[in-house]
């Protein structure tokens, strides 16, 4: 592993912009030059590559996200907010994630639970014309999302009714689910956009 990091480190930091055909052409020089022969590296070198190393390592050990065994379960958390059953606006982003994940694997759990979730504002429309609105929901590292479709009751128009795509929103609405072909969606229907 550590006889890796410089050289790809040196190729990232060469291929930042403009012709990369240089720099291909050595990866595949060194991938196929690949022995068993070790790497050595000076003193110095050794001790930027062992610190990097650690840093990376603490860095992903404390930005993981929890496995299913070490996540409560809702009902052993307080997120009841007056008449809303589960309100995940002040969960950490790696718990509110985790959540997620727990509540769109069992939606008839949640079915009609009045929810409040945070997360930013996405529109794509379907195949079929249908329009589609959801909040999506980041984990800490930001490179992995829950989506929640939502429902607005009423007579509301995109893009004049909507807010802007990938605006931080607040959605209040009540749980449900609904098949379409052989996948099962989740949703907040009746849903309502917290103002900012």
């Amino acid at each position: 592993m550590k006889k890796y990091i410089l050289p790809v480190l040196a190729a990232l930091m060469l291929t930042s912009c403009g012709d990369t055909s240089n720099i291909d052409k050595m990866i595949e020089n060194s991938e196929a030059a690949e022995t068993t022969a070790e790497i050595t590296l000076s003193p110095a070198d050794q001790a930027v590559a062992d610190q990097a190393e650690s840093m990376a390592e603490s860095y992903f050990a404390s930005q993981t996200t929890p496995q299913p065994s070490q996540i409560p379960d809702l009902e052993d958390l307080d997120v009841q907010n007056g008449d809303i059953d589960i309100d995940l606006t002040g969960l950490s982003s790696n718990m509110i994630y985790a959540q997620m994940f727990n509540i769109t694997s069992d939606p008839d759990k949640y079915t009609g639970k009045k929810m409040r979730v945070k997360g930013y504002f996405s529109y794509t429309t379907g195949d079929n014309g249908k329009e589609y609105f959801a909040v999506i929901i980041p984990d800490a590292l930001a490179c992995c999302s829950q989506g929640l479709e939502f429902v607005r009751d009423g007579d509301y128009t995109y893009p004049d009714d909507y807010p802007k795509l990938d605006e931080e929103i607040t959605i209040t609405g009540y749980f449900d689910s609904y098949k379409e072909g052989i996948y099962t969606y989740c949703e907040l229907t009746d849903a309502v956009i917290e103002e900012a």
